[in-house]
């Protein structure tokens, strides 16, 4: 039994060894045209490249440094205004038009670079727990330099002018802003959208700036304004400044809503609001000749709508009385000597405003301003109105050239003159009109 194993495992081994010869024998006998298997050539491991994806474009940084925690950002503007106008306006900013518009005057063309614009943003410091700060600084070249500033403009500018300066404490818990220094006046917070640089004040619109202290509470859509003003008192008689008693007092109430059927960043902004002043004299000397009564007060009105995303409406009214140092409303003038009555005047403006593919842009508006039939005085102003249309052409985002037609009509009261005997007799006065065309160039940057 043990030998049969055995035997077995021989043959077992037998086998295995005729297989590996005949294996060895086979190698060898491969032919020379046949191509030898390649034996695996040990490498060192590849080096897998590692593609890094590309680096997200930055958005272009603002002039901006900070110094001792404050964030100050330096932004501005080079604005050009070419003005061809077929009659005389009381100045290169008025929006009247006297008698001799486009009747006895040849028109005068006008260039200016005074609206040129340098202004710093303030932001901080303040910690989480604190409240924010916020503060501006803008300046242009468009102050009166004195009463022959528009004959001796000829570099094109008028004087150094602070437009704004003023510092704002946020508290965001409570939705409580305090604001100190010089801005826009609450009750007028739209400027209509045309290039003309008085903002068309004098015919409809009261927009002005003035230093004040405002208080300011958001709750929600809602945002309720109040501030105190400095006034700026005008004596009729001798057109001399006069220091107050007491600011004026401005408010508006306003609510901003979600603008959804014009895109996603779209609010409908809609206020009323008001305005009271005393027109008191601080000065014992000046209260016999100086404008005390009766006070400067208007009701306000401001729309903000978007109709579509492509397609804004904007406007504003007003009601009032002695409104001269607000925007030239009362059509400029003054309390009515030698009763000082008031002068009560009735103002609005509206406009259209569109974005037009290939960076165009329009806008369209007009506006009016009338006073109270009781306050008008002979051969004077008793009321203006103004239609302009603009095309925009946007070179970049940040530069832009507008093309703007103006038109606008002045009506007087009857003159009254005296006859062969002494009486008095009333005399037609005629309209006066005039034609505006301007090009305005602006670069903005910050």
């Amino acid at each position: 039994m043990v030998k049969i194993q055995k035997t077995s495992e021989l043959a077992k081994l037998s086998i295995a060894a005729l297989l590996i010869g005949n294996s060895i024998v086979a190698a060898q006998e491969v032919p020379a045209e046949s191509t030898p298997v390649a034996e695996p050539v040990v490498t060192a491991p590849a080096q897998v490249a590692v593609v890094e994806p590309a680096p997200v474009a930055k958005p272009a940084e603002s002039l901006s440094t900070s110094v001792a925690g404050t964030k100050i950002s330096l932004y501005g503007r080079l604005e050009l205004n070419a003005a061809r106008e077929d009659g005389i306006t009381k100045g290169l900013w008025s929006a009247d038009a006297p008698k001799n518009a486009n009747k006895d005057a040849q028109g005068r063309t006008t260039l200016s670079v005074a609206r040129t614009r340098l202004g710093l943003n303030l932001e901080g410091p303040s910690k989480e727990d604190e409240p924010a700060l916020k503060g501006k600084f803008e300046a242009d070249f468009a102050g009166a330099g004195g009463k022959d500033t528009e004959f001796n403009n000829f570099n094109g500018s008028s004087g150094f002018r602070i437009r704004q300066s003023w510092g704002s404490v946020n508290f965001k818990d409570i939705g409580l802003t305090l604001l100190f220094g010089q801005t826009d006046d609450v009750i007028t917070p739209l400027d209509p959208p045309s290039v003309n640089p008085s903002s068309l004040n004098g015919a409809g619109n009261l927009g002005n700036r003035r230093p004040q202290i405002r208080v300011t509470e958001v709750v929600g859509p809602v945002e309720l304004a109040v501030a105190l003003t400095h006034d700026r008192l005008i004596d009729s008689d001798v057109e001399k400044a006069v220091p107050p008693s007491s600011p004026a007092l401005q408010g508006r109430l306003g609510v901003k809503l979600p603008a959804t059927w014009a895109g996603e960043k779209a609010n409908l902004a809609a206020g009323v609001g008001g305005l009271y002043g005393k027109n008191e004299a601080a000065n014992v000397d000046d209260k016999d000749r100086a404008p005390r009564s009766p006070k400067t007060y208007s009701i306000n009105a401001d729309l903000s709508a978007p109709l579509i995303d492509i397609l804004t409406l904007t406007g504003e009214f007003f009601m009032g009385q002695n409104l001269s140092r607000y925007g030239d409303g009362s059509l400029g003038q003054k309390l009515l000597a030698p009763a000082r009555t008031g002068v009560k005047s009735v103002g609005w403006w509206g406009a259209l405003a569109a974005k037009l593919p290939a960076s165009f842009s329009v806008a369209t508006g007009a506006g009016a301003e009338s006073l109270d039939k009781d306050d008008r005085l002979a051969g004077k102003i008793e009321s203006n109105m103004f239609i302009f249309g603009n095309v925009a052409y946007n070179f970049t985002s940040a530069a832009k050239l507008t093309f703007e037609y103006l038109n606008l009509g002045t009506n007087y009261a009857d003159a009254i003159t005296q006859d062969a005997n002494g009486n008095d007799m009333k005399v037609k006065s005629d309209a006066g009109h005039l034609n505006r065309f301007e090009l305005n160039f602006r670069y903005d940057f910050k």
